[in-house]
């Protein structure tokens, strides 16, 4: 089954508030947005109205910041049940959020904690999954996050534990391209063998972002260019699943609209070059 039996969008960008007029006034070719929900939730006036003008003109995507997949805390059902109402009002055809928690006794840590890579950590998850995809009645995809030491108690690779928990979840993957160079040169692995050793026909999206280098690590900042890296790692990816969903992702020091246009037309140039040598190889 190629792309998690998703469609495949080309390449996207993000939709932020800074940029609102303009694509409502330029509408750019752009293949679709990525939509943060936490930023519409509960909103109404302009920023509602941006996004139900942007949504009937692009096809757009929704990707939570506030799932907490893998926190012990209960599963906020109120919050899915706004997170349904959303994704229903732009027609979302899947929903992702980040393989991690945010959530500790009902604290909101403001930050992607990693899970130890355990039996435990993989049926919590996955059950919390299943019952996240029967409430959104959307197929979800959990991204693989950044971590700067090697999560405590960890059984297994990384790897293994993505691939069991999504065989487990019965759900897909939205792999970071960025953090897999990230996590290989933080953490001193092959990101080729960890694409050997992940479930790449569940991948059903892809980011793209920049990162910053300071002193021995590199830190996961989305406020640069995609970096040269990434770009290398996303064609061998593009290589091996074919034509997907990509979103650039640049969220701090936000540049012209122009700008973050000028990669996704790269991420989009790539992906047509791959996949059009593909069909004609």
């Amino acid at each position: 089954m190629q792309n998690f039996g998703l469609p495949a969008l080309g390449a996207g960008n993000g939709l932020r508030g800074e940029h609102y007029d303009e694509i409502r006034a330029q509408r750019p070719d752009v293949g679709w947005f990525e939509v943060i929900p936490e930023n519409f939730i509960n909103r109404g006036g302009y920023v509602s109205k941006a996004l139900r003008d942007i949504s009937a003109e692009y096809k757009c995507v929704a990707h939570g910041v506030g799932l907490s997949i893998g926190s012990t805390d209960p599963l906020n059902r109120d919050y899915l049940s706004r997170i349904r109402e959303l994704i229903d009002l732009i027609d979302s055809p899947w929903y992702s959020d980040h393989l991690c928690f945010t959530m500790v006794d009902h604290v909101n840590l403001n930050d992607l904690i990693p899970l130890p890579f355990t039996e435990e950590a993989i049926q919590h998850v996955a059950e919390r999954a299943r019952v996240v995809q029967d409430i959104l009645e959307r197929p979800l995809l959990l991204e693989n996050v950044t971590y700067y030491a090697a999560p405590s108690r960890s059984q297994m690779s990384e790897a293994e534990f993505i691939t069991r928990l999504l065989e487990a979840g019965n759900c897909g993957l939205l792999l970071d391209v960025t953090n897999v160079c990230l996590n290989a040169q933080n953490q001193d692995y092959d990101p080729i063998e960890f694409l050997d050793s992940i479930p790449l026909e569940r991948v059903g999206q892809l980011h793209l972002a920049g990162y910053e280098a300071h002193a021995h690590v590199k830190l996961d900042t989305h406020s640069q260019p995609v970096s040269d890296d990434t770009w290398a790692l996303y064609r061998t990816v593009l290589e091996r699943i074919g034509e997907t969903s990509a979103l650039v992702e640049w969220d701090v020091e936000l540049p012209s609209l122009e700008r973050l246009l000028d990669e996704q037309r790269a991420a989009q140039r790539m992906m047509d070059d791959v996949c059009s040598d593909a069909k004609t190889g």
